[in-house]
């Protein structure tokens, strides 16, 4: 609990710091510095993706592992979506973000720019290794995502949340979420011929990989902790893919499908994809899934006693 508050405190605290600014600059200060949220997405996928090749270089086995975390990342990703979809699957449409309807074109060019610069990402991160150079120069992830929360608070001033879909819809996010990973987990396993107890910890990070990366490798050593690490960070990358294509006609199921980076790193383009009407649920549905995760991980790991 006291980790998950740790999480949600400076999340809470940038967004409420972007509300204050945006009700004391006048509106057109407000909306210029809101149109910034675009390049900063971009910016916090270039970071994502620098880090993302940054774990690459420690990792032995790295094809065996890859091949095992894109498998379970795919069925978690798919399952949850899936099942969000058959509980939900007309999602209210009130706002004009929410009703947008992004044309294919459009998405596919949105999708190619959120992937060119993950991709600039990884291939500097590489290209700085291959010639032994300081990578520790990019700001971190947190630093543009911090950003971004502000951007969103400012805009938040003149498209305020609703906080009406704090009922069963928002509620049944995350228990739907955890039970379609876990049961993703097993299909996989079974698919790939391993133990179950492995896929469903492999299942249960909820794309947290700073957690389930350490957690695993202390208990089960370090391929299935780089393993858990890297089906994590596939489940993210997947998320931001589901989020460009469905997350505007499908909100409810595409931010079920980001896990529990709903409530952070994924939170900015649900706002840009989804829009406002949307992030009470990604914050919600995120800090639910970021307080199971330990403990379901944790208890899943005494299995192999």
């Amino acid at each position: 609990m006291k980790d998950l508050l740790l999480s949600l405190l400076p999340i809470c605290l940038y967004l409420l710091l972007g509300l204050v600014i945006g009700k004391i600059l006048p509106a057109r200060h407000s909306a210029r510095l809101a149109s910034l949220i675009t390049p900063f997405v971009w910016l916090l996928l270039f970071a994502i993706g620098y880090k993302f090749g940054l774990q690459l270089e420690n990792m032995q086995n790295v094809g065996q592992i890859l091949g095992i975390a894109l498998a379970y990342a795919m069925g978690t990703t798919v399952f949850s979506f899936v099942g969000l979809w058959l509980l939900f699957p007309k999602s209210p449409k009130t706002t004009t973000e929410a009703t947008s309807d992004f044309g294919i074109w459009h998405v596919v060019r949105e999708c190619g720019i959120a992937f060119a610069f993950l991709l600039a990402g990884i291939g500097l991160a590489k290209l700085l290794q291959m010639v032994q150079l300081n990578t520790g120069w990019l700001p971190s992830a947190d630093t543009f995502l911090h950003i971004l929360l502000v951007l969103i608070g400012i805009d938040l001033v003149n498209a305020p949340i609703s906080l009406k879909f704090l009922q069963f819809r928002t509620i049944a996010t995350p228990v739907v979420v955890i039970l379609c990973s876990l049961l993703a987990g097993a299909a996989v396993s079974w698919l790939m011929d391993m133990d179950i107890r492995n896929g469903l910890v492999l299942s249960a990070g909820f794309g947290w990989f700073s957690l389930s990366g350490v957690l695993v490798t202390a208990r089960l050593g370090e391929f299935y902790g780089a393993t858990s690490l890297m089906t994590d960070l596939f489940r993210e990358l997947l998320s931001i893919v589901v989020l460009f294509f469905l997350g505007a006609r499908h909100p409810v199921p595409a931010i079920g499908s980001s896990g529990a980076t709903a409530m952070d790193t994924t939170l900015p383009i649900i706002k840009k994809i989804s829009g406002n009407h949307y992030i009470a649920t990604a914050i919600f549905s995120g800090a639910v899934l970021s307080l199971v995760a330990p403990f379901l991980l944790s208890w899943l790991l005494t299995l192999f006693n």
